[in-house]
């Protein structure tokens, strides 16, 4: 029998082995360049933002430290896609106005990194953000920067945000 990805306690219903994960990324644009962070040891990364951190080896953490990422979290039960853009804008970046100009759901079955012989669902919720303030480099951050997209490619971004990257011209 075919199961289908739907959740509930039915034989009928699956998560890949891989896992499955819902994110939400805010894409904020200043002149063709788009922002991106480096992260540094915080607890509201795995308190908030990136919970999977949790399961991290220290060799896995010094690489997403190490690399840009766009400014995201992971939804969390009951919380809407647009309450975890807030929570990035607010929280995470201590950005309080803004405008949504686009939106766009990718979904992307690949491989597991973590599960070798197994897959992986990712659910993203892409935001373009538009903003009249720059945001400040907060605790969490290493580097907040501006930079032209052509110039990264998809190993440059930590956890996976490659593929974000790839389909950054369809958002």
């Amino acid at each position: 029998m075919q199961n289908f990805a739907l959740f509930g306690p039915s034989e009928k219903h699956s998560v890949p082995q891989g896992g499955f994960c819902i994110s939400v990324f805010a894409i904020l644009e200043d002149s063709g360049k788009i922002l991106f962070v480096k992260p540094k040891a915080h607890p509201r990364w795995e308190e908030e933002w990136a919970p999977n951190w949790r399961i991290y080896s220290l060799e896995q953490l010094a690489k997403e430290f190490g690399r840009w990422r766009f400014p995201a979290a992971y939804v969390k039960e009951g919380e809407s896609p647009e309450n975890t853009l807030e929570r990035i804008m607010h929280d995470e970046l201590g950005v309080k106005e803004y405008a949504i100009t686009s939106e766009k759901l990718f979904n992307f079955y690949e491989p597991s990194s973590r599960y070798p012989d197994k897959y992986h669902w990712d659910y993203c919720f892409v935001y373009k953000v538009r903003t009249q303030i720059r945001p400040d480099l907060m605790p969490w951050f290493n580097q907040i920067e501006y930079i032209d997209p052509s110039t990264l490619s998809p190993t440059d971004l930590g956890s996976g945000q490659g593929e974000i990257l790839r389909h950054l011209s369809k958002v």
